[in-house]
């Protein structure tokens, strides 16, 4: 882990103060917000992308022709996803919403663990892992339901007890629009959002990458807290290469030490 250095923490006091003094700061975050979880990531030089074509496994096309392959990926990844708990980084965010102010998080991640850190305003641009569709009626089905018919039916893929088509869960595959309630809302939230704090997203897959453009469109602010660098760093206000799992938490401290001043002014 690397040390926070004074350089560093000026930049978490200032980010901090842009968060604290904000009106509507809402969270974008991407897959290094859950990589310390233990999730692996798909897109960088050791993600699952370079061992796993998406075009064969992941793609909308090739599930209509043959879903056998996407699902056993999902067999081997899907453990690691299920069982996976929030980190400091996803307890942050939930602690900012909490304090209301953080209004939303708008997420790349399939994961759900923003829900189970404690946040509640959260939009999936790219869908949840927990939830199953019918690729024929769209009956619904929940995690449980699948894993009970896979335990019992041993075949891939399961398929609906309604009309016999395959399940799929509802991510977004590569060829797959994105759902258009969460991305509509997700433009929305980024073009009234005076702060946009994004935690570990490289800011590389389209639309979402372009959220942020409509925060500084509007003149808000941006704070980058990822491990590698954006395309957007030079535009924002505030940029921290390091994790987000020790980064946040450190931001959410300085945040309660401005609110209990505060407090303490006002009373005096």
């Amino acid at each position: 882990m690397k040390i926070i250095k004074l350089a560093e923490r000026k930049k978490i006091i200032r980010a901090a103060e842009l968060l604290y003094n904000s009106k509507n700061a809402i969270a974008l975050t991407g897959a290094g917000i859950s990589t310390e979880s233990g999730i692996p990531d798909f897109r960088s030089e050791s993600g699952l992308w370079k061992k796993y074509d998406p075009d064969i496994y992941s793609n909308i096309r090739s599930y209509i022709k043959d879903p056998t392959k996407f699902w056993k990926l999902a067999e081997k990844i899907a453990p690691t996803l299920f069982k996976a708990k929030p980190n400091a980084g996803h307890i942050a965010l939930s602690e900012l919403e909490k304090m209301n102010i953080i209004k939303a998080i708008i997420t790349q991640n399939v994961d759900e663990l923003h829900q189970k850190a404690g946040s509640v305003m959260v939009y999936e641009v790219h869908g949840n892992i927990n939830r199953f569709n019918c690729f024929g009626c769209r009956a619904s089905y929940t995690k449980d339901q699948v894993m009970r018919k896979l335990k019992k039916e041993k075949q891939y893929p399961p398929l609906c007890d309604i009309c016999a088509a395959p399940l799929k869960p509802s991510v977004v595959l590569f060829g797959e629009s994105l759902p258009t309630f969460e991305i509509y809302q997700s433009q929305a939230l980024a073009q009234k959002a005076d702060v946009m704090l994004i935690a570990g997203s490289s800011l590389s897959v389209a639309p979402v990458c372009n959220l942020p453009l409509y925060t500084l469109q509007e003149r808000g602010k941006l704070i980058i807290v990822n491990d590698e660098p954006t395309y957007l760093d030079e535009r924002a206000e505030v940029v921290i290469h390091h994790k987000t799992g020790k980064i946040l938490p450190l931001i959410v401290e300085e945040i309660k030490r401005m609110k209990s001043e505060s407090e303490s002014e006002s009373t005096s």
